[in-house]
């Protein structure tokens, strides 16, 4: 059979070659965002783009806390909590608390901003702008509306904005040719500073965390997950649905309110006293270490001694007991330190604790048998440990002291003595 004729008794079944004769499927009409959601088109030089906003009153409570306690706290206060001074010369007015939603978490060139919300304290209330691109071609026009608000701005506070969000929004900024905007101003990035009050209690300090376990935030089941979003807009930008928009814009307010409410509460535990009656003693030790690092030791020491009644973790206790020892011995005072020291080499086999007690009787008390006991007490310690570079480390510096301590204990006159490896001690 010919292949002309076999072709005709397939066209006559209805088999047709190519796909010239096809139509395309009618696209789907979905409901746009402005029927879901009230807001305005905003008309920019790069063309339009969406905004909505949510105003609260300042007595709006998120979770435990009102928004009216942020602009409470001294300017000093979150200052302090970032470890930028510039942060104390910005009024809360001129403050942005910063969130996005995006296409992609990974970031680079490929990732946009489809969402970017920006609360501010302004005229008595705190206002959060949502700029959002129906679809792609409005990026620019998104940036530019975003960029004319943020330029009337001074500073940011952020959830791993550091890493994540202003180098996005600056990348998006170059990408559409714009300026970058607030990519050298003060930024307090909560992420940090809540790990160090919170990872020794918590097991996530991821910010959905936070708001149950601290701010005793409950979302509503408008929420989505932020896992989830990326793909509720890919889907919305390919059917032009925005039906799942609103669970969007909804999960991106409550984050910005959370932004306001933990930098309240970490304002509030610099400023408040606090106790082991308000707080446990995991938090109690983080705080601690905030006050240690920054130099304030009497803070320190008192969050240190109220933690180690209040933990219920025996491997924290220990820690906090280690920092308490170190902490007396920076300020000279060592017999207080020893004390520490002495229950933790018994409670718990610490050798870092046999350690520094060998120091101690070696330099300050001079007794140069209990130095030797120390010393041979961590020996054994180590003894156990698996093999590895640390053991192997740590068993030669042992093994030097001893044999240092064996020979001034047989020469008396060496026992004034220091050898180079004891002058770092």
């Amino acid at each position: 059979m010919q292949n002309a004729e076999l072709w005709e008794r397939l066209r006559r079944l209805g088999l047709h070659q190519g796909a010239h004769h096809l139509q395309p499927p009618p696209r789907r009409r979905g409901q746009a965002i402005e029927d879901l959601i009230s807001g305005q088109v905003l008309n920019t030089d790069y063309g339009p783009c969406f905004l909505h906003r949510e105003t609260y009153e300042l007595d709006y409570r998120h979770g435990r806390y009102a928004l009216a306690e942020l602009p409470a706290h001294r300017p000093e206060t979150p200052a302090l909590l970032a470890g930028d001074e510039r942060l104390a010369e910005v009024p809360i007015e001129r403050i942005a608390f910063v969130d996005t939603e995006t296409t992609g978490l990974a970031g680079g060139t490929g990732t946009y901003a489809f969402l970017v919300g920006v609360g501010v304290f302004e005229n008595g209330r705190f206002t959060v702008h949502q700029f959002f691109m129906r679809d792609y071609q409005e990026e620019p026009a998104q940036l530019c509306a975003l960029g004319e608000l943020l330029d009337r701005l001074e500073a940011v506070v952020s959830f791993n904005g550091k890493a994540f969000d202003l180098p996005l929004l600056e990348t998006r900024f170059i990408m559409t040719r714009q300026f970058p905007r607030l990519t050298d101003a003060p930024h307090l990035d909560l992420l940090h500073p809540a790990r160090r009050f919170w990872k020794y209690r918590l097991d996530s300090c991821a910010l959905s965390s936070l708001e149950a376990e601290v701010l005793e935030v409950r979302r509503t089941q408008e929420d989505v997950p932020g896992w989830l979003i990326p793909s509720l807009y890919m889907e919305y930008a390919r059917s032009n649905d925005a039906r799942e928009m609103p669970r969007v814009f909804y999960h991106n307010v409550q984050d910005i309110l959370s932004l306001v409410a933990l930098t309240a509460r970490m304002c509030q535990l610099l400023t408040a006293p606090v106790s082991s009656d308000e707080l446990p003693g995991e938090d109690l030790y983080g705080l601690g270490r905030f006050w240690q690092e920054g130099g304030q030791w009497d803070r320190a020491e008192s969050a240190f001694r109220q933690a180690i009644q209040a933990c219920r973790s025996p491997a924290v206790r220990s820690m906090v007991m280690r920092d308490l020892a170190f902490l007396l011995k920076r300020q000279e005072r060592r017999h207080e330190g020893v004390a520490w020291w002495q229950q933790l080499a018994e409670m718990n086999s610490d050798v870092h604790a046999c350690e520094e007690l060998a120091k101690h009787y070696e330099w300050i008390e001079k007794d140069l048998a209990q130095a030797l006991a120390w010393t041979e007490r961590a020996m054994v310690l180590v003894r156990d440990w698996p093999p590895g570079p640390q053991r192997k480390r740590v068993w030669e510096e042992l093994k030097h002291r001893q044999q240092r301590l064996l020979g001034k204990m047989a020469d008396p006159s060496r026992s004034h003595q220091r050898d180079a490896a004891t002058d770092a001690e």
